[in-house]
């Protein structure tokens, strides 16, 4: 602990100096941290300066009231640092869920731009995406299913994502890209 010199009056100038490290060293013991434990000795002499804090005035009843006092402070401090912490740690779950719902409203935003722009496909290009996107079915499967050859699947679903490309801004584009089997 530091060697700390500060101007107190003289009622309370000894006090300090009799009791400063042991009171630091027990604040330690709750804080586990000794810059804290110091900060809340020092600011608890700050307001005996400033008349914020108060002594008993026996003697046998100041030693006491130190380290209950001190003890109460290192309590508070604890209690509003697990508060700030609560309190970042449910802003960052609020954030992370306001985030997760957004995705979700635009993920839902996207996929119906995408069913809307699909139903207005001719039938042969909107069966066969249909198919790939929502069935996941191969083109294989997609050929056995419409009686149609496999060569003619390809040339609808590429006649289709031209179609849509023309329809359909960037990022449902995208989508519907990663969207397609094969």
């Amino acid at each position: 602990m530091k060697n700390l010199q500060i101007a107190l009056p003289y009622n309370i100038e000894p006090l300090f100096q009799q009791y400063y490290r042991q009171l630091c060293l027990f604040a330690n013991n709750i804080l586990h941290d000794e810059a804290q434990a110091e900060d809340v000795v020092q600011s608890f002499f700050a307001g005996l300066c400033e008349g914020r804090n108060t002594l008993p005035e026996e003697e046998s009843a100041r030693k006491g009231y130190l380290f209950i006092a001190i003890r109460n402070n290192c309590l508070r401090q604890i209690r509003n640092e697990k508060t700030r912490s609560k309190y970042v740690n449910q802003l960052d779950k609020d954030m992370i869920e306001e985030e997760t719902v957004m995705d979700a409203m635009i993920q839902a935003e996207v996929i119906n731009q995408l069913m809307e722009a699909i139903n207005k496909l001719p039938q042969g290009c909107r069966q066969v995406l249909h198919m790939a996107i929502f069935e996941k079915c191969s083109n294989e499967e997609i050929a056995n299913n419409l009686t149609i050859s496999i060569n003619t699947v390809k040339s609808q679903k590429k006649r289709a994502i031209q179609l849509l490309r023309a329809r359909l801004d960037a990022r449902t584009l995208t989508l519907l890209l990663f969207l397609l089997p094969d």
